[in-house]
């Protein structure tokens, strides 16, 4: 071997050498990997039940925004017919809508187990059981129309498979065919308009699976059914809550708050799978109670006492008795809010609309299913 070459070869070995040396101080150590997967571990066994339950949500929110918007496209299609109303049973209704909604059963109101797949489900904290069939009539569905208290039910099943109790407001009236309705959105997409007003139901997003609970798989529209009156019972939010659970209660902002009631309300229904409602279904609820129309925006005064600039002065219809199980009285939130939120006040004499600072304890929380 002649000098050049030795001198290549020593050159060859001492940089394998030095490469292993290279590899031997990159290498993990048993200990080392142990202890990295023990921390992996502690941090998923932390994180994944709060991210598979949020996951979980979003589905159960996606799912049942899908069932009000399939049957709001049915009804939008119907008013754009002429077909809304009115009809004198649900069940000539649903023979309307069939022509417009995939439906692949339906049940009357004595075999309404056959279209649910089941027998009962409960209420959102599990103190009550409905018996589905005892679901006969719009009063037993809770229904948020005028005089729909003895109105039949029909039980459906949609053409993917979703199970409904359904009952029609027979007051219902014809609605414009060439107005446009705007829709209600849940994450930025439609859910529903006001051509699906004239109907009630309680709706399973899974079908026969479990849990059978409103506020998870069952849930409602233009209902009252489950809903839970928390009264004061909640706890207000500090603004390190409001910021913590921000984005989970989809509040858009968190205010400078001490006592953050508003959203202790929002977070008191979410923890239910409920929610606040609307000004719309707070107007609803107005309506059914006192027997006339309020709108959303509308103070209504049933005597001369209250009777100023910017309320409506209507008169309360004899011998009329409220369908609603229990009467509303005090002011109930609703679910708008920013930094300040809205509600609705309930009493013997007038209705109205109001703006309410989040920090008020005065507010009521009722949670519902719809």
């Amino acid at each position: 071997m002649t000098k050049k070459e030795k001198v290549h070869k020593a050159k060859k070995e001492g940089g394998s050498s030095m490469n292993r040396k290279i590899k031997k101080l990159n290498a993990f150590t048993l200990a080392e990997v142990l202890i990295t997967l023990g921390v992996i571990g502690v941090v998923a066994a932390v994180t994944m039940p709060t991210l598979v339950t949020n996951v979980q949500e979003k589905v159960r929110k996606e799912q049942v925004r899908t069932v009000k918007y399939k049957f709001t496209k049915a009804t939008d299609k119907m008013n754009a017919l002429g077909k809304i109303g009115r009809y004198n049973t649900t069940m000539d209704f649903v023979n309307e809508l069939k022509k417009h909604l995939s439906i692949a059963k339906i049940c009357n109101s004595n075999n309404l187990g056959e279209c649910w797949g089941g027998t009962s489900f409960s209420n959102a904290n599990g103190s009550k059981t409905y018996t589905v069939a005892d679901l006969k009539t719009g009063k037993k569905l809770e229904a948020l129309q005028f005089n729909s208290g003895d109105m039949d039910t029909v039980g459906i099943v949609t053409g993917d498979g979703t199970p409904i109790i359904l009952t029609y407001g027979k007051e219902c009236q014809a609605l414009d065919e060439v107005k446009q309705y705007q829709w209600s959105t849940v994450d930025g997409k439609p859910e529903t308009n006001a051509t699906a007003g004239c109907v009630s139901m309680v709706f399973d997003i899974n079908g026969k699976k479990g849990p059978n609970k409103l506020g998870t798989d069952v849930r409602t529209m233009n209902s009252l059914l489950g809903m839970v009156d928390l009264g004061t019972s909640y706890t207000a939010l500090t603004q390190a809550d409001c910021d913590k659970y921000q984005n989970e209660l989809g509040i858009k902002n968190c205010l400078s708050l001490n006592d953050d009631y508003w959203g202790g309300a929002v977070k008191a229904c979410h923890d239910l799978g409920l929610h606040l409602p609307s000004m719309a279904t707070l107007a609803q609820i107005a309506t059914m109670q006192y027997g006339v129309p309020v709108e959303a925006n509308e103070n209504v005064c049933f005597s001369s006492s209250c009777l100023t600039w910017g309320w409506h002065n209507k008169t309360l219809p004899e011998g009329y008795s409220s369908p609603l199980s229990t009467p509303f009285s005090g002011a109930y939130w609703s679910r708008e809010g920013d930094s300040i939120s809205y509600g609705r006040s309930f009493n013997s004499s007038s209705t109205s609309w109001s703006v309410g600072d989040r920090d008020s304890s005065a507010y009521l929380a009722l949670c519902l299913g719809d």
